[in-house]
Formats: structure tokens, sequence, C-alpha cells
């Protein structure tokens, strides 16, 4: 556990991001936080908690103290069996994709450069023992006063059962229950400002082959989610959005290149906000062709479904799928695409991935407390605490289409990090009045010039189309020093300019904003 707090002071010349009438205004911040690692025996735990208490000078009625958690652990209660996963976040979030957004908050789950993690984790880890002290939330701290924000809390429990069954059978039986909250909307007037509050149930249960099978490899699948809306005192949807799938597939090896491949099931869905679904069976038969063990091509074709796939894995340090699904029954019957690409060099790292789903906002926020494993189940957050991005578009209480890309390199040699993002997400909802697309690209690059003090500097930009025929275009950068002054006290220098050049141009803006800061882990 290691506590620590950090204070600084920020300067913005445009406090409500408005075009005209632009207003300065000073702001302190007092920042404590706990971080608490642990790993190995039966408990493996992150958690990070930062509560953001913002003063302002001359809009003292808008002080304020923000909660930040994020936070995964996992137990094994009994033996190889019974496992336990337990997650949470609080942040602050943007409400509408319309409104003013704070630079803080393009990543979260409205916004859009750093959608990645890019900014708002400054990889400051070229200064040695930086990591704990050199919180970066001063410099895009969501401060602006733009009425466009809410506080988004997402917490979720999932106990499940992993059993063998005499090396014939590998079962997983895992329930999950997540609850999504909103507040701090109040003072928004537009129909997006009620946001409803739900709760997330789901069931899985896979069983799958053992080890005593070899040339026949099969498996068995159900799926059951079911999300309930609630606003203020009264259930929206109690049930009536779900998704319930069983599938199975078998895999038979006629020989070391060709494999005959099987798949079927049935999508029992409902739902209350999007109506363009298909419900029952398909099947598909086809094959899987791998000459060697860098690639393989699978192909299946058949009722309501065919499948292409191609797999490249030229070491175990490279990895390349992509795959294209004709589903005729399900959500929004058609083609879809899916993509994952990773490589890790000696000293970068390489990332892409392409997904397309229909999905929720309250569901989106859920899932992006966990990654997922190879066996398609939720795994801890990462050594650096990333997670799957969000969405980078506002909130919705509707199910919507999701086609989602993104794209992040980062390079780290002796003295020099380099940082690269580049996405776009695409919204589609039943009425193609409301859809909505961004993308962007951004990239930050640090120097560490002297043992212990380092220089960054940043670039990023964006660009959206709204439903309510509104566009914004988004500009960002930021220059500034750091410094450690021991190994449990640091501090930083920055400045960051942000426009956004809008049509309608009275939803544009500029700011700079001058940032210092010093922090300190006891």
């Amino acid at each position: 556990m290691v506590p620590r707090i950090s204070v600084g002071a920020t300067y913005s010349d445009n406090i409500n991001l408005v075009a005209e009438d632009t207003k300065g205004d000073m702001v302190f911040q007092v920042d404590p936080g706990i971080s608490v690692r642990k790993q190995g025996g039966r408990l493996n735990l992150r958690l990070d908690y930062t509560a953001q208490g913002l003063f302002y000078s001359d809009n003292g009625d808008a002080n304020q103290i923000n909660n930040n958690l994020l936070a995964f652990g996992t137990a094994k209660l009994y033996q190889n069996n019974l496992f336990l996963d337990a997650y949470g976040s609080v942040s602050q979030v943007p409400i509408v994709s319309s409104g003013r957004v704070d630079a803080g908050g393009l990543g979260s789950d409205g916004g859009s450069l750093s959608s990645l993690g890019l900014f708002n984790n400054i990889a400051l880890n070229i200064l040695p023992r930086s990591v704990d002290v050199l919180n970066p939330i001063g410099i895009f701290s969501n401060i602006a006063l733009t009425d466009n924000e809410a506080t988004q809390s997402a917490f979720g429990i999932s106990p499940y059962w992993r059993q063998n069954i005499g090396g014939w059978a590998e079962a997983l039986l895992r329930y999950r229950y997540d609850d999504v909250s909103y507040s701090g909307s109040d003072n928004l007037t537009n129909d997006q400002s009620q946001l409803f509050d739900s709760q997330i149930n789901s069931v899985e249960f896979n069983l799958t082959s053992g080890h005593n099978f070899d040339v026949l490899k099969w498996s068995l699948n159900y799926f059951y989610l079911k999300q309930d809306d609630q606003q203020g005192d009264g259930i929206q949807n109690d049930g009536n959005d779900r998704q319930e799938k069983i599938s199975g597939r078998s895999d038979y090896r006629l020989n070391k290149a060709w494999v005959l491949v099987a798949e079927a099931g049935y999508a029992d869905n409902q739902s209350t906000t999007y109506t363009n679904y298909n419900n029952g069976p398909y099947w598909g038969l086809g094959a899987t062709w791998k000459p060697n063990r860098y690639y393989s091509l699978t192909g299946l074709y058949g009722l309501n479904y065919n499948n292409a796939t191609i797999q490249w894995n030229p070491s175990q340090r490279t990895n390349l799928t992509i795959s294209r699904t004709y589903q005729g029954v399900g959500y929004n019957p058609g083609v879809y695409w899916n993509g994952a690409f990773s490589h890790r060099a000696r000293f970068s790292v390489w990332s892409a991935g392409y997904t397309q789903e229909v999905t929720t906002s309250q569901q989106l926020a859920s899932n992006n407390l966990t990654g997922i494993g190879p066996d398609g189940q939720p795994v801890a957050l990462d050594t650096q605490g990333q997670i799957i991005p969000s969405d980078s578009l506002g909130l919705s209480n509707e199910q919507f289409l999701r086609k989602y890309f993104n794209f992040g390199m980062t390079y780290l040699r002796s003295h020099t990090g380099l940082a690269v993002a580049a996405f776009s997400d695409n919204r589609e909802f039943q009425d193609p009045t409301q859809n909505e697309d961004m993308y962007g690209v951004g990239a930050l690059w640090t120097w560490r010039f002297a043992p212990r003090t380092a220089s960054f500097l940043g670039a990023g930009w964006g660009h959206d189309n709204l439903s309510s025929d509104q566009q914004n275009e988004y500009w960002l950068s930021v220059i500034g020093l750091a410094r450690m002054f021991s190994p449990d006290t640091g501090g930083l220098i920055s400045y960051r300019y942000y426009r956004n050049d809008a049509d309608p141009a009275d939803q544009g803006f500029r700011e700079n904003r001058f940032n210092v800061r010093f922090s300190m882990k006891f």
C-alpha cells in the first residue's frame, strides 16, 4: 500500500471553453490518493484511488471533490476450482457528444484524442522511480466548467467455477453482476441527461474437450445477459433487454494440414430500443487448412452463417487474426469484421484491433474494467493499469452498433520514449439521424536529458460528425518538464493548448493552460 498526495495550481484563460466572453480562472488542486498492489498466493489485487479536490479562485460555487477509482482483484476461494473477481471504477465523463468537452474527457467515455490513455498516462517511466509519484492528472484534469460532465460509477462481482472432468472435458461456469450508475448531470436539460442506472446480470457456461481427445476437439457454450435500466424510482426495462445464445463446435483432424470443422447455434434476443434483430438457428460446415505452424485459414458456410478466418503467427512475439463473418441471426444481421494484431520488439510494442458489436454505454462501462483472456474470460488489468478503451463519444440509453478501430505503438529505449495512437469510432443507432462518427491520432515524445529530469512534447488531432449536424475538430498540444527531487518526491510544469474548430462556430473555443504540480508518496 502506497499513500500519496499531489498539490498544484492551474491557470486557464478560458475556464468555460466558450467561443466568446472568455473568462480565466486559477484552480488549486489537492489530490490525496492510495495505490495497492498484491500479487501471489490466493489474491491478486490492483487498486488506485484519488480524491481530486478542485478549488476555483473566481468560481467558488464550482469547488468540488471528484472521486477517481480503478480497481480489479481476483481471489482463489477453493483449491483450483472456485474463484472470485471483483472490480470497480469511478470517473468523470462527458455526457453528450455535441457538448463542450475538456481535454481530460477526450478518451474516457466521451472523448477522442487520448482514448488509448496516450495523454492521460504520460509515459514518464523513463525517470527512475517516477511511476508512483508523477501522476499526470494535473495536466489533463477535467477542471473546465462545461456543464457537460457526470460521474460514472461501475462496480462488478463475478464468481466462477473451473472443473477438470477426468481429462475428458474442461468446464467453466461464470456469473457476473455489474452495476453502472451516473450522478451530477441534473443541471442538463436535454434528453441525454436522463441517464439510466443499470444492473447487468450475465451467465456463461463453457464445456470444452479435455486432453484425452486427440483427433476430435469440441466445445459447447451458453451465454445469457439481461440489462435492467432504472430511472429515478422506476424500472424502465425490467429484463426486456437481453441476449441469449447457445452454440457448439467440433474440429476433426484428418492429417497435419487439414481439419474438418462444424459449428451450430441458436440466438434468442430481445430489445426495447433496437428492433433490427432476428432470432433462430444457424450452422456452418467447413475446414481449416494449416500447412505449417505459422499460419492457418478457416472457412465455414451454412444456414444463416458463414465465416472466413486467417491467423498468422510467425513467432511468439507476433500475432495477427482477421475474420469476416456473416450472421443471419442475432442483433443487426449482416457482415461483421473483427481483427487483432500484436507485435513485441526489443524496444517497442505494437498493437491494433477492430471490433463490431451491438452494445450499450452501460455495458461498455462494465466491460472496460477487465481484459479478455485466451479463453474469452475476463482477466485482471496489466501492470500498467491499461484497460480496454471505452467508446470515444457521448453516453446513450439506447443500443447501437459500434465499429471501433484502434492502433497503438510505444517505444522506450535508454533516455527516449515515444507513444503513438490512432482510432476510429462509429456508432449506428436504430434511428440513422442519431449516428455519430469520430476519428483521430496523437503522439507523445519524452526525453530524459538529465539523470532525474525529462521533457515531454505531445500533439493530437480528432474530428467528429455528430447526429445534430455538428462537427468538431479538436487540436491539442502539450509541452513540459518533469523532475524527480528524491525517490519519493517529484514535480512537473507544463503548458497546454487546446482548440476546437466547430461547425456551428458558437461551439468552438480556444484555451491556454499552465500547470505546476508537486507530488509525494509515503
